[in-house]
């Protein structure tokens, strides 16, 4: 039987713990990607959508319905992964081998994609937690304004100050690297 989000939470209350892993299993991808958004790092993801679902086991009880369990878990998620990046507060690279383009040409496409691909995501890792979260939660899970404010704790106001700020922020990075490599290769 195919029950509901809500459904399937009275029967967790009522002592049915496998119908916590169906709420697992309908939710761990959309919750790993996210947390892999914010963290860009595979282990900590998992490490964090585990902790993610646990928490969210032991306060099930607390969850009061205002929302759809979905917001619920992703609140929970996006301050988890706040906290891990204020406790990190490092920065992931990617090694990009030595390759050959002159012999293959999509190799260089391809690492060209791949540079713009790691600026961008250096950018997004840049910005202040909040905006990071407003910009993952719009731009990669296509989240409105108001399911994002509902996860973050604060008003649609709050929340579309924080992304115009997150893209203003992108476009000025992304401008100031792009000149810096600029810069670099006019004095080769």
């Amino acid at each position: 039987m195919n029950y509901s989000d809500f459904e399937l939470i009275d029967r967790v209350l009522s002592g049915n713990r496998f119908s916590f892993e169906e709420l697992v299993n309908r939710y761990k991808k959309s919750v790993y990607f996210l947390t892999y958004r914010m963290v860009h790092d595979h282990e900590d993801a998992a490490d964090l959508s585990q902790e993610t679902f646990l928490k969210a086991y032991q306060g099930l009880r607390k969850f009061k319905r205002q929302s759809s369990f979905h917001t619920w878990l992703y609140r929970i998620t996006v301050n988890l992964c706040i906290n891990h990046l204020r406790k990190k507060r490092s920065r992931q690279y990617v090694e990009l081998e030595n390759t050959h383009s002159v012999e293959h040409p999509e190799i260089l496409e391809d690492l060209e994609l791949e540079e713009l691909q790691t600026m961008v995501s250096d950018a997004v890792n840049e910005l202040p937690e909040k905006q990071r979260a407003a910009v993952i939660l719009r731009i990669y899970h296509g989240l409105s304004h108001k399911e994002i404010s509902d996860i973050l704790g604060c008003s649609v106001g709050t929340v579309k100050a924080n992304y115009f700020h997150a893209i203003r922020n992108l476009r000025k990075s992304l401008q100031f690297r792009k000149d810096v490599e600029e810069d670099i290769q006019h004095e080769m």
